[in-house]
């Protein structure tokens, strides 16, 4: 009988230290998914002497998704990357592609995290080089474009867009040359602004960002601050 009762305590203690043990079950679901320090967003700005110069922004995303922005500050919309990023030892390595332009290739960029900061390895930002600044992500602003307008037409925008009226445009103070092969497409409205046929327009817009929350619409809409030109087309 003393031997049953030894042999039934040693097994509760056994039972109550596996239970106090965290490393006795390696699946719990409840375990902490530690980040990189890496992840984050961080933004940059670059003068220029010829030029109003640069803002650029990287956002490092968790399940290692880049998305990387450069605002060249003319009135004309930012040009969107996406991509991944992978931390090896050569540093942190960003690879992107140019989001709507059609082309494949990829960029790579090397960053060497230095704190707070992410300072780019390579040559493509001349001798100043390109130092990120980690940042709270800024809630999206307005921002005031030049738009060249050259027909109105309907365009399909997919599946829950439906057909709404688009127009063909360039972005810039300079329309370019030639003209009739760089034409993109603006798939929403221009609120305030009216086409005529023949006629070539430059606009002034202010590019309003939409609440995220509401789906099957674009993430901005367009209204119209001055017509700079009107002319017949050529």
């Amino acid at each position: 009988m003393k031997q049953h009762h030894i042999l039934v305590l040693s097994a509760a203690l056994a039972f109550t230290a596996c239970q106090n043990n965290p490393k006795t079950n390696a699946t719990d679901s409840t375990a902490i998914t530690q980040t990189s320090p890496a992840e984050g967003y961080y933004e940059a700005s670059l003068a220029a002497a010829s030029s109003p110069g640069r803002h650029i922004t990287l956002n490092l995303r968790p399940a290692n998704d880049a998305e990387m922005t450069t605002d060249y500050l003319n009135a004309t919309p930012e040009v969107v990357q996406i991509g991944n990023w992978a931390l090896q030892d050569s540093g942190i390595v960003v690879t992107l592609v140019t989001v709507g332009s059609g082309n494949p290739e990829k960029d790579t960029l090397t960053f060497r995290q230095e704190g707070e900061s992410l300072r780019y390895t390579g040559s493509d930002y001349g001798t100043d080089g390109l130092t990120l600044v980690k940042k709270e992500k800024p809630a999206p602003g307005n921002k005031e474009l030049i738009v060249w307008v050259k027909a109105e037409e309907e365009c399909d925008r997919g599946p829950g867009f439906g057909k709404m009226k688009c127009y063909q445009v360039q972005y810039g103070d300079k329309m370019m040359v030639p003209a009739n092969e760089t034409w993109d497409k603006l798939l929403e409205p221009i609120e305030g602004f009216t086409f005529e046929k023949e006629n070539i327009y430059k606009l002034k817009i202010n590019r309003i960002p939409r609440d995220p929350k509401i789906q099957d619409i674009g993430a901005y809409e367009y209204k119209l601050i001055e017509v700079m030109l009107k002319e017949k087309a050529k």
